[in-house]
């Protein structure tokens, strides 16, 4: 598997793109892993990593997860809003399942299949999970925001054409629900056949096989469909977008100009000229930006708690510079905010 640098202290904060340490790659297997336990659901899979099932170890190379769940009547648990370390592709063969990416939310139905990147925030249930039988695949090809090269593993026996071809359908678009068929189910259901039968010792050149047609189901399937593709969605101005749209839920942490522009990937003077088109304010201004406007929200609740609560709660290192920059913006100092 592709392995990241990480930034330092990484595994004390969250961060946005990177994994471990990631508030956006939390272990949400965990509902599913106890509703599994409980007998409420078949659950079986080939894994590496914090994802249940039987390990991997050294073999394909990869391949975060493949498996898939059985369940048989309507479930109390979903999929909480995450990130994975690769590239989700999953096929519905029995039921509906409601999913929701980058807030859009979608009816997954019988038949149907799902891309989802691996920088896209999504959750699968409502919050529940109904009678559904869900198989998937988490393919790690090396990438962790829009802008990076691929690494697909050597294993994938396509020509480099089709590779180039898989790899743009992938990333540049945003779709993530696709009308299935019967060749590209025949792929997907010889998974389960091979992880019931096998071990990963005895069952690697069959997985590979199975997933070798997957890809290939996948890639006939969604070139007839013929998305319009978008070059704009695997540049680095994308990824510093996606940062800036997940900076309101990380306002709390340390950031800084260097540590920002390390999560996109770029110099801190590429990534400050990304934010101002984007943004018309220099990261700071925008991070400080965004630091007020929560605070200001929480300002409202009536258990809002005490304003040096909130400033430390939304970023700020004292009170005293949160009342001085709320009452700059606001005209008036935080606590008439939650006044009257």
């Amino acid at each position: 598997m592709n392995k990241h640098p990480t930034i330092a202290g990484s595994a004390e904060r969250p961060s946005v793109f990177r994994q471990p340490g990631s508030m956006m790659y939390a272990d949400n297997c965990r509902d599913l892993q106890a509703a599994a336990q409980r007998c409420e659901v078949e659950l079986n899979a080939w894994t590496r990593g914090s994802y249940p099932g039987i390990p991997l170890g050294d073999r394909l190379s990869g391949i975060c997860t493949t498996g898939y769940w059985d369940a048989k009547f309507s479930q109390n648990w979903g999929l909480k809003r995450h990130c994975n370390e690769g590239f989700k592709i999953a096929y519905l063969s029995r039921g509906k399942l409601r999913l929701v990416v980058d807030d859009e939310s979608y009816m997954l139905e019988q038949g149907q299949f799902i891309v989802i990147r691996p920088w896209q925030l999504h959750a699968m249930g409502d919050p529940t999970v109904g009678p559904s039988r869900l198989l998937w695949l988490i393919l790690d090809a090396g990438l962790r925001r829009p802008s990076e090269d691929w690494h697909w593993p050597d294993w994938m026996v396509f020509s480099q054409d089709e590779r180039d071809r898989l790899s743009e359908l992938l990333s540049q678009n945003n779709q993530p629900v696709w009308d299935g068929g019967s060749e590209l189910n025949a792929a997907f259901e010889a998974v389960p056949q091979i992880l019931l039968a096998r071990t990963p010792e005895s069952g690697e050149t069959r997985l590979k096989v199975a997933i070798n047609a997957i890809m290939l189901g996948l890639l006939e399937r969604m070139t007839e469909q013929a998305p319009a593709l978008d070059p704009n969605l695997s540049t680095s101005r994308h990824t510093v977008a996606i940062f800036l749209r997940r900076l309101a839920m990380n306002t709390a942490e340390n950031w800084t100009l260097e540590i920002m522009a390390e999560e996109c990937g770029l110099s801190r003077t590429r990534f400050a000229d990304y934010c101002k088109r984007l943004t018309n304010m220099s990261p700071v201004q925008y991070l400080q930006h965004l630091r007020l406007e929560q605070a200001a929200a929480m300002l409202r609740l009536p258990d809002r708690g005490s304003v040096t609560e909130i400033a430390f709660r939304c970023g700020f290192n004292s009170s005293q510079y949160f009342s001085n920059a709320f009452r700059k913006r606001y005209g008036h100092a935080p606590i008439a905010t939650g006044q009257g």
